[in-house]
């Protein structure tokens, strides 16, 4: 189960030929996941804290909310096909 201080907007952007996923967590960009290299090679590019503090949050819960944010990207493709 994903916090429900993490959220994810999967959308469409002008710098990216494909679909990106943000990754919120206390309604900050936390990160965002790209695929402009393909589904098997996603990157994310992980931002600083609005305040310069350091994130914390479980590992767990990060590892399964880019999980999901993978899977809701993948789901997307497919259904573009």
């Amino acid at each position: 189960m994903i916090d429900e201080k993490f959220r994810i907007d999967i959308s469409s952007d002008l710098d990216y030929e494909n679909l990106i996923a943000d990754i919120y967590f206390d309604n900050q960009i936390l990160a965002v996941l790209t695929q402009e290299e393909g589904l098997h090679n996603l990157r994310i590019n992980i931002y600083p804290t609005k305040n310069k503090e350091f994130w914390d949050f479980r590992l767990d819960q990060f590892q399964n909310v880019i999980d999901r944010a993978k899977q809701r990207l993948t789901d997307l493709k497919k259904s573009d096909k």
